[in-house]
């Protein structure tokens, strides 16, 4: 029997190994990888190639919406499932809008990991039970309707280093781990603060707060 290649990817490390626990319980299931950030785990999935990345959303450095969409674009096989403590049903639309396969509440995750795995990897939706249908009527509206869905602002780099900043990081630590000049990284900083008319690094802090790229 072909088992499903999973890697994880939670800040937590309590949770993380005792998800590796639960999971190796199941004999068609096999944890290939693990990482406390999503810069790490974003190289890690590229070299290891999981069949499905469970991505907690408030991971440092690179947080698990930005990393879904990252992943998505750069890769056709590897599916995507949420795992958070977030019932936010805006956070729920834009992942499903980026083409995440399952949204699983940190709750649940003993009762529904396992089922939302299965589920994945059989190319289906698993939404934890705890959101009802009226969140998949109003995302299945909301793709019928393009026009209602509002445009980024910023490109993907920008929300990196948005994250990066918000996390304290300085122009050099940024430019060291996205292998970046500083320059460009002061370049990427200025647009960012343009784009999102922020007067200081305080605005840019809560606007991350505040959207959950980071948490307080």
């Amino acid at each position: 029997m072909k088992k499903i290649k999973v890697f994880i990817a939670d800040d937590h490390k309590i949770l993380r190994e005792s998800l590796v626990i639960l999971l190796a319980q199941h004999e068609n299931i096999e944890v290939i990888g693990e990482a406390a950030n999503g810069q790490e785990a974003y190289g890690k999935i590229m070299k290891l190639k999981p069949d499905i990345a469970i991505l907690d959303i408030s991971i440092p450095q690179l947080n698990g919406l930005d990393l879904a969409a990252k992943l998505k674009q750069e890769t056709s096989y590897i599916k995507i499932i949420i795992l958070t403590m977030h019932k936010n049903e805006d956070l729920i639309t834009r992942a499903l809008c980026m083409g995440v396969e399952g949204y699983v509440l940190k709750d649940n995750a003993l009762e529904e990991l396992i089922k939302c795995i299965e589920t994945v990897y059989d190319n289906k939706i698993f939404l934890s039970h705890n959101f009802t249908q009226l969140i998949v009527d109003g995302f299945i509206k909301s793709r019928q309707n393009k026009n209602s869905l509002q445009t980024e602002a910023l490109s993907a780099r920008e929300r990196e280093i948005l994250q990066l900043l918000a996390e304290g990081k300085s122009n050099k630590a940024i430019s060291i781990i996205l292998n970046l000049s500083i320059k460009t990284v002061e370049t990427h900083r200025a647009n960012i603060m343009r784009k999102m008319d922020f007067n200081n690094i305080v605005d840019l802090v809560l606007y991350a707060v505040r959207n959950h790229i980071i948490e307080p």
